[in-house]
């Protein structure tokens, strides 16, 4: 099967509104599927990683950023700010806390506006 990337960023987006709609059930079946024929592409881990921290999937989401997408991209700010945000939800401020700061600082605008409200909380 010839899956374009198109195809994938179509499906993915897909994913996306089904979480933000609330329906993360959906979202994580729909983003699983993206994954299995996306070949590791980094924005479809984040994607996948995203859907899992709002489905509550913690540890996994935690799995994805380090292993998959910051051990191919060390310097992904928004796989360091998600995985930040990961690591506050399941109570590790200190980790956290460290990730946000080198956000704040290298991020993008978006990416520092995150960090820089979770480090003001």
């Amino acid at each position: 099967m010839n899956v374009t990337t198109e195809l994938l960023q179509l499906l993915s987006e897909v994913g996306y509104m089904a979480c933000f709609r609330g329906d993360s059930e959906r979202a994580q079946i729909i983003m699983d599927g993206v994954d299995a024929v996306g070949k590791e592409q980094v924005p479809i881990k984040m994607g996948l990683a995203i859907t899992k921290i709002y489905s509550g999937d913690l540890d996994n989401a935690v799995s994805i950023l380090r292993d998959d997408v910051l051990q191919n991209e060390p310097g992904h700010m928004s796989a360091k700010c998600f995985l930040g945000i990961a690591l506050n939800l399941k109570g590790n401020q200190d980790e956290a806390n460290t990730l946000f700061e080198e956000v704040a600082v290298k991020g993008n605008e978006d990416e520092k506006s995150i960090a820089n409200v979770y480090l003001s909380n």
